[in-house]
């Protein structure tokens, strides 16, 4: 039976949600700035002063609505990689899953992030809240990319996730159509699972081995 106190406390984690989901559709519309106590309460459809009842600052609702923000993202990636891996007959099979999703995904939700990205590149109180996206992001990478006897795994969850930022990046100002999109992406993660699956010596010895024109 569902107590008095527990009702509430769901009512405000209800809340609490709704403010931050609301807090990620006016970075999607209108970037940082947008961000407003007034204008989050009035998006979710609440009382004017709800936002600052959760939210003490704009700082504070800022970095808590990245960090909501990450960890919905960072379950969607985890989804994607184990769905990649499940079956699969070789690693160019994954990559090219990984890479398929990857170009299908949304990319509403990847504006919001990368909004909070360049803010904290002028804002410092911003930037551990950026590092820990970015931590959680190869977090989620790293035994994956171990599971495909990927030496350093740790190392190569950060150039995962760097290069599959980049496309997306790219992705929301310069679109390419899907399947030379795709085709890319899977070449970029192909050469990156090379990289990390091979010693330092022997990738060495094979680009010294390609021909120069």
């Amino acid at each position: 039976m569902v107590t008095a106190r527990g009702e509430k406390q769901e009512r405000s984690r209800e809340r609490r949600e709704a403010l931050l989901r609301a807090a990620i559709e006016l970075i999607i519309e209108g970037g940082i700035k947008a961000v407003t106590h007034r204008a989050v309460s009035a998006r979710a459809g609440l009382p004017a002063p709800t936002a600052g009842y959760y939210f003490k600052t704009s700082q504070d609702l800022i970095e808590q609505t990245l960090r909501f923000h990450v960890h919905e993202r960072a379950e969607t990636l985890t989804r994607l990689l184990r769905t990649a891996v499940s079956g699969a007959r070789s690693t160019i099979e994954i990559g090219e899953r990984i890479a398929r999703a990857l170009v299908s995904g949304e990319s509403g939700v990847s504006v919001a992030q990368y909004e909070v990205y360049l803010e904290a590149s002028r804002n410092p109180l911003l930037r551990d809240a950026v590092a820990e996206s970015m931590q959680t992001f190869q977090d989620v990478a790293v035994p994956v990319l171990a599971a495909l006897g990927v030496r350093h795994p740790e190392q190569a969850a950060k150039a995962f996730v760097a290069v599959t930022d980049g496309f997306a990046l790219h992705r929301l100002t310069s679109p390419l159509p899907a399947e030379e999109d795709n085709e890319l992406m899977l070449r970029t993660i192909g050469g990156l699972f090379l990289a990390y699956t091979l010693d330092r010596a022997e990738l060495e010895r094979r680009v010294e081995d390609q021909p120069f024109e």
